[in-house]
């Protein structure tokens, strides 16, 4: 009965909030990308909380949001909220500011180096090579030359993409110009 009462007043705080901080309200259309771009994350080993909060900095209005902000909006607990920006602080994902007089932390997408971010990234998955070519010495007279094939041809193709990578974002730094 304790646990109920608390729930209704969980949510008479809640509406409360939204009505004296309308700028936290998400669209249903916002809601579900935030949901989606989680999903995204979660399917690359992510947990998915780290992903909605990617998702929900990506869609809020002013790009950014405090903690208490972020804790009501996805409807999770502080600690969660706080071990997610820990780990995305940590991965350089996010950074925060704060305002004088204000004791708040406005957290937000690094974005200003996402070309170089993607290229290091990218260029980071071509190092598979190393231990493909391994593996491919590791299983000389293997029966199997199918999987060989597929192996060499792996990593004939990271050596290629590691190659291209540089004169992909040439490419796309000179088109903007």
């Amino acid at each position: 009965m304790v646990l109920f009462f608390e729930n209704q007043l969980n949510q008479v705080i809640f509406v409360a909030l939204m009505k004296a901080n309308p700028q936290i309200m998400l669209t249903e259309k916002q809601k579900e990308l935030i949901e989606r771009i989680g999903v995204f994350h979660e399917h690359k080993g992510m947990q998915p909380l780290v992903g909605r909060i990617i998702g929900l900095l990506l869609v809020h209005k002013e790009a950014e949001a405090t903690f208490e902000e972020v804790v009501e909006m996805l409807g999770v607990s502080k600690s969660a909220v706080s071990n997610a920006l820990t780990f995305l602080q940590a991965k350089d994902r996010i950074t925060y500011y704060t305002k004088p007089g204000d004791r708040k932390r406005y957290f937000r997408l690094q974005m200003k180096n996402w070309s170089e971010d993607l290229e290091k990234e990218m260029l980071e998955i071509t190092k598979m090579k190393e231990f493909i070519d391994d593996v491919i010495k590791v299983r000389e007279g293997s029966t199997c030359t199918e999987f060989k094939t597929c192996l060499v041809e792996f990593s004939s193709f990271l050596d290629f993409f590691k190659k291209e990578i540089p004169t992909l974002f040439k490419n796309f730094r000179g088109q903007k110009a």
